[in-house]
């Protein structure tokens, strides 16, 4: 029934092979842990072996691609329950640039003055060549050409913003399926990350993500109603400013974080 031979006493191994046996395992598990497991999964670099490798950097991308969706997922949350209050972006201070009323006025004043100058006839004295008076043509004034009128913008919306090291910020287009919305964001003092995703009518959309970007453009045609935009975040050590510009077909740029 057993024909497998049992091991005799001698060929068992000893207590103390067994201890050092365990014991290397422990080892080359402990150190399969710290340079290897560690560094790619989370991005611990205790022995520096990771930072060598690539293994740390990897883990480092793991971290943050986390970390992003679940803050854009937090907020997907929020919209869709409708706890999340969005915060109106701030429209442009223009007064530091309103020109002075009177300084204007008056400069208009002085530029029909010297019109109507140029435009009168000045009288001539012309000798007595004939005794057949000489009819006076009345001054026809001319009519002032229209100053040409500038191009209409590309952009209905621009604002700047600037982000600390770590901190991250979300901007909004509120659009109807199918619209068409372009837009253009620079960074300048370093590079962002960034996620591109939409939500409405019940759904959660990604369109693009960058990471370690100094700017992009492009178009934004939702297939949904909703709101759709950007994530931006400064992994970077030191504060950047991002610009954005917006235009197209959508009925606001809303911050939403």
């Amino acid at each position: 029934m057993y024909n497998t031979p049992f091991p005799t006493k001698a060929e068992l191994p000893t207590t103390e092979r067994l201890i050092r046996s365990t014991a290397i395992a422990a080892i080359g598990a402990v150190a399969i842990l710290v340079t290897i497991v560690l560094p790619s999964e989370y991005g611990i670099d205790v022995t520096g072996v990771g930072r060598l490798t690539g293994l740390t950097a990897m883990g480092e991308i793991k971290i943050q691609l986390a970390e992003e969706a679940a803050a854009a997922d937090a907020l997907s949350a929020q919209v869709a329950s409708g706890t999340f209050v969005p915060t109106p972006s701030a429209a442009p201070d223009t007064s530091a640039v309103a020109p002075d009323t009177a300084e204007l006025e008056a400069r208009v004043d002085a530029i029909e003055q010297l019109i109507e100058q140029l435009q009168t006839p000045q009288p001539v004295a012309l000798p007595p060549l004939a005794e057949t008076p000489v009819e006076q043509v009345a001054a026809v004034p001319m009519p002032a050409e229209p100053e040409p009128q500038p191009p209409a913008s590309l952009w209905r919306d621009e604002i700047s913003f600037t982000l600390t090291p770590g901190e991250g910020t979300e901007y909004k287009l509120v659009m109807q399926a199918g619209a068409v919305a372009t837009y253009e964001f620079l960074v300048d003092g370093g590079v962002i990350n960034y996620d591109a995703h939409g939500e409405g009518e019940g759904q959660s959309l990604s369109y693009e993500q960058g990471r370690g970007v100094a700017g992009d453009s492009g178009q934004m045609v939702p297939p949904v109603s909703g709101t759709h935009g950007w994530f931006f975040r400064n992994r970077g050590a030191e504060n950047v400013t991002v610009t954005l510009r917006t235009g197209g077909d959508y009925s606001e740029l809303r911050k939403l974080i």
